[in-house]
């Protein structure tokens, strides 16, 4: 049930509420953004206020807020876009009143600490050397730059280094002063909570916000474009990103929803028109997808995005141009099943949403900011659902032609040479697992709160059951288990489900290999039937080979040009030697190449019988009827054995420096940590919480009291018969040694000292937290269930797990963290970065 209200100093709340878990999220969307800054038009200065909020209020030090929520279970964050800042708290609802206090004092009543402002400014700046680095961000840069040229949208929300490095912190309070006002502020709240009880205690909160009006600065008008741009750009990258993009209206024009659903039907899937076009048939793009830019007041943009190879680019941009063009010659029947499915598929996302109270506060929030219209979302769908296939061909026609659009490539370094210049969770039912004759075992879970089902169909595979020379093989096989069987083809089998509103996803991870799966209840029966088929009879087209191992080799080689996936592939080969879990699920461009059809069609022998398998299934269903039908669909799977796994060596004390000529650097140390199958295990994650923490000693010393980092924070690899405990830093260069040194400093005093009482609370409060939100989603329980029976763990493990997580002790968790950060145990450790071998 939706309620607004509106406090006496104009701040409007809105509130949704279910009952159905004893959560809340809580949203104070703040109506402005890059776009608003005036005089200081480019600088980021409402970025820049978004992080100076966090450094302390009228009430609470910096380092009291950032401890306060994570011991009530909350995580809260912020994001700045170019119309908006928003804060919020996702959190148990028995702390609601807290959360919403603790969010008023952060927006009205900042204290903006003269002492933290220029350690916030380095932070920012190391924030925008990260961005520099990523090529994601430099594409979507050039791409805005492109399309708007006096609009303030042109400009990184994050703002330009030069304007940015003109800021005070006198700019900050007065940009607070103007913009964060109640008239300019609202309230989304989703989840458990009364609300005649939030109503008054929102008026409590708001007695001390004065009402002010708020001017927003004018914008440059945007001109018309009256022909094709282009704009082209060099990068550090193996591969070309292409875009294409197209004006379109504004997001409440007419068109706006044809425009969604064409994005749908070209970009969205395995079985969108341009991935079966172009990824699957024509091999020119390792990746292709449609995004659609809004603008609530200007044009947006409808793009396609790819990534294809440098030598590829112009034929993929000019067959992508001719495809387009021929889009209104399609038949009409095409465009109607296209236009069924890509409506069960808006419909099957919302449910999904839905579903959870950050979605929901997040979709309220939305409707809100775009309409002051609470129902607008239900009128959207509605509008989804009147549009017809005569619209869609009529808003190509209009809208993509030659003067609306924009193409921008970022291509590889010098390949441009003429052209180089973005308390309900307890009352779901236990999972149930039986076992077929043929030794699968089958998890059923059901959850009635909405008409899907889910299944997640896990191997038993992972690192240790490839050799180094043959590591990615688990990937390899992922992909192309998709690429169609003995009696569908790659796009049949995308059709089969996705048709439905359906999706279907495969994966490759340290220990498994695992099909996931959703559709609505009333096609279960088809989900199974699909999934029976892939795992029983994959065809392994050669030429679908072949194509997957290209995009593998090409997001290898993006990897190695990122220092810190480049730091973490090595740390793993340099810890165990490169034998089992010493390689990466990727492998290496080396090993990719060497596989072949037949090394896929022998692994897939290995790994696909009942007795290294796990089907589970979550949702709203007739577990018997659908035990019966597995039963039947799986008949002939053989009953094989589980899978044997390359026993892993010990970690090894060893170290690296890897060169990178980047403006960032990466340090990174491993060390040996629990394994996945360890009893004790909650008591490294409770560790690792701790260390990841913004509060916690990590972060705290690295980042906030040496200013050392940008990023600095905990991470683990869990197998089977081994387990790295990881550090790392994001630096410069000039500071790697320095960075290592408090980081050895540290770790030896957490070894003596332990963790601190009061921060175990917090660690212990921030993951009962996490746990009960995962237990939201449908999704991640049938995942979970999966993988958990299939390591030997039982079907609700996650949950014995949460319950056992109550009763840890400080006693406990600060033995382990003795034994984990003994000296005496043999660390790795690799930095990459400029100069680090000079």
């Amino acid at each position: 049930m939706k309620r607004l209200h509106v406090s006496p100093n104009g701040l409007t709340t809105l509130l949704s509420t279910q009952h159905a878990f004893p959560l809340v999220s809580i949203q104070f969307w703040v109506q402005t953004g890059s776009v608003h800054e005036g005089r200081h038009l480019g600088a980021g200065l409402s970025h820049l206020v978004e992080h100076m909020v966090f450094k302390g209020t009228q009430e609470y030090g910096g380092k009291e807020l950032g401890e306060r929520v994570p011991a009530l279970g909350g995580q809260w964050n912020a994001y700045t876009s170019s119309d908006r800042t928003v804060y919020y708290i996702d959190g148990p609802s028995a702390h609601w009143r807290e959360f919403l206090h603790l969010l008023t004092q952060l927006v009205f009543f900042p204290s903006f600490p003269e002492g933290e402002f220029a350690r916030e400014c380095d932070t920012i700046r190391r924030e925008m050397a990260m961005y520099d680095d990523d090529p994601q961000d430099t594409a979507f840069r050039a791409l805005i730059g492109t399309l708007y040229k006096a609009h303030p949208r042109r400009l990184p929300v994050i703002g330009t280094r030069a304007a940015f490095d003109t800021l005070t912190c006198a700019d900050v309070a007065a940009y607070h002063r103007e913009r964060y006002v109640p008239s300019n502020v609202f309230v989304s709240i989703a989840g458990d909570v009364p609300p005649e009880e939030l109503a008054a205690a929102i008026d409590a909160e708001m007695a001390a916000v004065p009402a002010a009006p708020v001017t927003s600065p004018a914008h440059a008008r945007e001109q018309r474009q009256w022909g094709p741009r282009l704009h082209r750009l060099e990068f550090a990258q193996p591969t070309s990103s292409l875009m294409l993009a197209w004006r379109i209206p504004h997001s409440s024009h007419p068109d706006a929803a044809a425009l969604t659903l064409l994005s749908a039907i070209l970009g969205d899937g395995r079985s969108a028109w341009l991935y079966k076009a172009f990824h699957d048939e024509e091999g020119l793009a390792h990746d292709i997808s449609v995004t659609l830019i809004p603008d609530r007041d200007g044009e947006g943009a409808f793009v396609i995005d790819a990534d294809t190879d440098r030598e590829d680019r112009d034929c993929l941009r000019d067959a992508l141009l001719a495809y387009v063009a021929a889009l209104p010659d399609q038949p009409m029947p095409l465009w109607e099943a296209a236009l069924a499915r890509a409506l069960r598929q808006l419909r099957t996302q919302r449910l999904g949403t839905l579903s959870t109270v950050q979605g929901l506060a997040a979709t309220q929030g939305l409707a809100w900011f775009l309409t002051r219209n609470a129902d607008c979302m239900d009128e959207w769908h509605d509008a989804l659902r009147r549009v017809t296939p005569q619209e869609l061909l009529r808003v190509v026609r209009d809208y993509f032609t030659p003067e609306r659009l924009v193409e921008v490539s970022v291509d590889p370094l010098g390949t441009n040479p003429q052209e180089a210049a973005d308390d309900a969770a307890a009352r779901l039912a236990p999972a149930e697992v039986h076992e077929l004759g043929n030794g699968l075992r089958l998890v059923t879970r059901v959850d009635r709160r909405v008409p899907m089902v889910h299944a997640s169909l896990a191997m038993g595979a992972g690192c240790a059951t490839e050799s180094a020379a043959k590591a990615g093989l688990n990937s390899l096989l992922s992909e192309c288990l998709l690429k169609g069987t003995a009696t569908r083809s790659s796009a049949e089998v995308a059709d089969a489900l996705e048709s439905l509103g359906g999706s279907l996803s495969s994966s490759a991870g340290n220990n498994s290999l695992s099909l996931s799966a959703r559709c609505l209840s009333e096609d279960a029966d088809t989900l199974l039937e699909l999934l029976a088929d892939i795992v029983l009879h994959p065809s392994f087209p050669a030429e679908a080979v072949e194509t997957e191992k290209d995009a593998m080799v090409a997001d290898i080689r993006e990897e190695e040009e990122d220092p810190a996936g480049r730091a973490f592939r090595h740390l793993r080969a340099i810890s165990y030697g490169g034998v089992s879990y010493g390689h990466t699920t990727a492998g290496t461009e080396a090993s990719v190449r060497s596989l072949t059809r037949g090394d896929l069609v022998a692994q897939h022998a290995r790994l696909a019988c009942g007795r290294n398998m796990v089907l589970s299934l979550a949702g709203d269903f007739d577990p018997a009827a659908l035990r019966a039908r597995v039963a039947e669909l799986f008949a002939t799977l053989p009953g094989g054995r589980p899978v044997e796994r390359e026993a892993t060596p010990a970690h090894r004390a060893v170290e690296a420096h890897l060169e990178c000529d980047k403006a960032q650097a990466v340090l990174a140390l491993s060390m040996p940590g629990l394994t996945a199958l360890d009893d004790t295990l909650i008591l490294q994650l409770l560790f690792e919480e701790w260390c990841r923490d913004m509060s916690g000693p990590v972060f705290m010393e690295i980042r906030e009291k040496r200013g050392l980092a940008y990023y600095a924070s905990a991470a683990d690899m869990l197998g089977c018969d081994a387990g790295s405990l990881f550090f790392y830093v994001g630096t410069a260069p000039e500071s790697l040694a320095e960075a290592r040194r408090v980081l050895e400093e540290l770790l030896a005093r957490l070894a003596a000292e332990g963790m601190p009482a009061g921060a175990l609370e917090r660690a212990r409060a921030t993951l009962l937290s996490s746990r009960r939100f995962a237990r939201q989603s449908c999704r991640k329980l049938c995942t979970t269930a999966a993988i958990d029976t299939l390591l030997g763990k039982g079907a609700n493990h996650a949950q014995e797990v949460t319950e056992r997580l109550q009763h840890v002790t400080l006693a406990e968790v600060n033995t382990l963290i003795a034994r984990l950060l003994d000296p005496a145990a043999p660390r790795a450790w690799v930095s990459v970065g400029k100069g680090v071998n000079s």
